[in-house]
């Protein structure tokens, strides 16, 4: 069950629903994807000459440990719009929380670099009344966010 599923209220609908982008991860992505390569290749080799694999392994497990925790983002992080609120979740082990009602939002923020514009990606600030500001970082199309938001908020 998840999160957003286990918090809405009575006569509460989801609206939106958005998500992680992979792309600001890449970095990420290709450097765990090579030294998991180069762990197989070297290990495959030793095997062959019979030699020593406690550094192979090694270079696996720093590969899986660089390459899996975006995919644990993507798949952990929660982020929708309903009729009443925002939602936000983040976290496997620890969490971390947003709900803010929609009458107490007074905007959204969005921030995007060259690379996040040209593949649609940014992070979100969502600042409340009294100037509380939440941040939701590497969302997808986070202008589509913000628009289902106003539109949302004006029908």
């Amino acid at each position: 069950m998840s999160y957003v599923s286990s918090v809405l209220g009575k006569d509460e609908t989801v609206y939106y629903e958005a998500e992680v982008s992979l792309l600001p991860f890449l970095p990420k992505l290709i450097i765990g994807g090579a030294l998991i390569l180069m762990g197989l290749v070297v290990l495959i080799a030793s095997i062959a000459v019979g030699g020593m694999r406690i550094f192979d392994i090694a270079l696996i497990l720093i590969g899986i440990l660089v390459f899996v925790p975006p995919f644990i983002a993507k798949k952990t992080t929660e982020l929708v719009i309903t009729n009443r609120r925002i939602i936000a979740k983040f976290g496997l082990i620890k969490r971390h929380t947003i709900e803010i009602n929609l009458s107490k939002i007074e905007s959204i923020r969005v921030s995007q670099g060259v690379l996040g514009r040209m593949l649609n990606y940014g992070d979100l600030e969502i600042v409340g009344t009294g100037g509380t500001r939440e941040p939701i970082p590497k969302i997808s199309h986070p202008l589509m966010f913000r628009r289902k938001f106003d539109e949302i908020l004006n029908s």
